[in-house]
């Protein structure tokens, strides 16, 4: 479990649990917009289940981004190591936060918790993401966070079209 606390609200990342699965899908219904800019722009059980097996396959761990009071706000998959078979390699495969939780610093703040989780084992020399071309808001989101694109434009196996963000990691 990875915990970060902004001013005076506590969160907490852990894998998500079978009993977690609705709240996970009321956030991937808060999250259409996004959805809306790939091919499947509807949210659905089936959705958030192959997300997971994807995940699961990959050798990733996908979690929930909960409050304190334990409500499920968002949610972030990443591979802790191995993205491409290297293992100095990571990859942040997701991040999500449900509509009443964007713009309030929470975003940054989940992806320095997950970094900082990644950035534990010495190994670790860059995390990797990809991010849609036709959603310059979240490229823009990852710039911020110190990823810069390294490839791309790449058409993806689900049919998005993707550039390759890197961040260096510094000992």
């Amino acid at each position: 479990m990875i915990s970060f606390t902004m001013q005076t609200d506590h969160f907490t990342i852990s894998p998500i649990t079978p009993g977690d699965l609705d709240a996970v899908l009321a956030v991937y219904r808060q999250c259409e917009d996004f959805l809306a800019l790939g091919p499947d722009p509807t949210a659905s059980m089936a959705m958030v289940m192959k997300d997971i097996e994807i995940s699961q396959g990959e050798g990733g761990i996908y979690c929930g981004v909960y409050t304190a009071e334990g409500a499920l706000i968002g949610v972030v998959d990443y591979m802790p190591r191995g993205f491409e078979g290297n293992p100095q390699r990571a990859y942040l495969s997701l991040l999500m936060l449900a509509a009443p939780f964007r713009g309030q610093g929470i975003g940054p703040a989940v992806v320095a918790a997950v970094e900082a989780e990644i950035h534990k084992d010495a190994q670790i020399q860059a995390i990797f993401l990809g991010a849609q071309v036709n959603n310059p808001q979240a490229i823009q989101f990852w710039q911020r966070q110190g990823y810069r694109i390294v490839g791309g434009p790449t058409l993806m196996h689900d049919q998005t079209t993707v550039f390759e963000l890197r961040k260096d990691l510094t000992r």
